[in-house]
């Protein structure tokens, strides 16, 4: 197993497009992605993510590029780690490189809930669901340059690394009623944190979560957190035409690809080492195209308010044909396809079945297991304390009877638990992230 840290899926090539923002793209402006899938039709016709909540996780973030400064986007301050001096970092960053680099968070959270604002003489990295509330957490730090890319991480106060920094940031996401949770880079199988519950629980609830493949065809780091786990909606990256990045002239071929979305030849803000009102065209990205489906997906949800995230799901599956049939390509090159953003606002998704259809039956893994997430055990409501105890009576011999057996039964359950918790911790986890 990898150490615990994460390497944010787009960084090696968002660093890589920052040395030469002439790279060739399918449109000369970036914006291929908004203009290819009508999206300026949709929000003319009202239809922006109004009334959905979208989280994201990521690094810090920057709200004061032009394109975010208006944007609908509530920041969790403080971040979830500290510093080397053992302080809580901020969540918010204008820096471009460092620890509190925010350049891949910006973007990131810029294809969701950008206003296309730009800087003079601009146009802005336009967001797909400008309408949605975002909760934005940021859960890393830039830890060092490694070979290939940037490996970023999260300190508890005593300078050890954090293990559950995703788990409490989607915990709190879902209380604060998260619809989508975003996740655009690649974790190893400890950040999932197996046991707090809180990835069982968003799926079991049809809380939709999107993570970013990775940007290679590396089978080590190929079923990364949360693409590679069970009931989630792993992106990969396309160009205009649906041709998926490469790797040394082959595809990426990924076994937790269930979709592929707009990546490749995308309009970025900022430049790494430099300044914010640079732009460039990044080359090819799974973390641009993880915030663009998600972002096709909250306006289908607004369209349909009254589908369940898994009938969402259902539809998004079938978004890549116009005959509207789900098809799943096992060679994990494309999965179920491109995601289309009209396709999915054309179809009711009530006419599908409540059913996640991305749990084991269409990958070769499953991590955490279908019976894992819907056993996965719920909070025990509190006692209400306005609730008066009840009389003593004449059936206290009854009543101590009840007593014991319902006793022996939780010890009995404490036993099967405990049984259950260490099957659980035997179980392979799914592979680190080394870009």
């Amino acid at each position: 197993m990898i150490k615990r840290s994460i390497v944010a899926s787009a960084l090696v090539l968002v660093l890589a497009a920052s040395a030469s923002s002439a790279a060739a793209a399918p449109a000369d402006d970036g914006l291929w992605y908004f203009d290819a899938a009508n999206i300026a039709a949709q929000h003319d016709a009202g239809i922006t993510g109004k009334g959905v909540t979208i989280a994201v996780l990521d690094g810090p973030v920057n709200t004061d590029i032009p394109t975010l400064k208006d944007a609908n986007i509530e920041v969790r301050e403080p971040s979830f780690c500290y510093t080397d001096d053992h302080k809580l970092a901020p969540a918010t960053s204008t820096d471009l490189s460092g620890p509190d680099s925010a350049y891949h968070g910006t973007n990131v959270v810029s294809y969701i809930a950008g206003t296309g604002d730009g800087y003079e003489g601009q146009t802005g990295v336009k967001g797909v669901a400008p309408g949605a509330k975002v909760l934005y957490y940021a859960v890393s730090r830039l830890d060092k340059v490694v070979a290939g890319g940037e490996q970023i991480s999260c300190l508890e106060k005593d300078g050890t690394t954090k293990s559950d920094e995703v788990g409490q940031a989607m915990t709190e996401a879902m209380d604060a009623g998260a619809d989508i949770i975003v996740i655009a880079a690649g974790y190893n199988g400890d950040a999932l944190s197996f046991g707090n519950g809180a990835y069982e629980r968003a799926i079991r609830e049809g809380v939709i979560v999107v993570g970013s493949v990775a940007n290679t065809d590396d089978l080590v780091v190929s079923m990364n957190f949360p693409a590679g786990a069970n009931g989630s909606v792993g992106v990969q990256a396309a160009d205009i035409n649906g041709t998926i990045q490469t790797t040394d002239g082959r595809p990426n071929d990924n076994p937790s690809t269930m979709v592929i979305a707009p990546g490749i030849g995308i309009l970025g803000q900022g430049e790494r080492d430099g300044t914010w009102e640079k732009q460039i065209v990044i080359p090819g990205s799974t973390s641009v195209a993880t915030p663009i489906a998600a972002g096709y997906i909250a306006l289908a949800m607004q369209k349909w308010p009254d589908a369940t995230g898994n009938q969402i799901l259902q539809d998004m599956v079938r978004s890549s044909n116009d005959a509207g049939t789900a098809s799943f390509d096992p060679s994990g090159l494309v999965g179920y396809g491109f995601v289309t953003a009209t396709r999915m606002i054309q179809r009711d998704p009530s006419q599908y079945e409540d059913v996640n259809p991305l749990l084991e039956n269409v990958r070769g893994f499953a991590v955490p297991t279908s019976e894992e997430i819907y056993a996965a055990p719920t909070a025990t409501p509190e006692p209400d304390p306005n609730t008066a105890a009840p009389a003593p009576s004449d059936a206290a011999p009854i009543g101590l009877l009840v007593a014991l057996v319902v006793g022996g039964l939780v010890v009995l359950g404490v036993i099967i638990l405990v049984v259950v918790l260490a099957v659980r911790r035997s179980r392979p986890r799914v592979p680190g992230t080394k870009i």
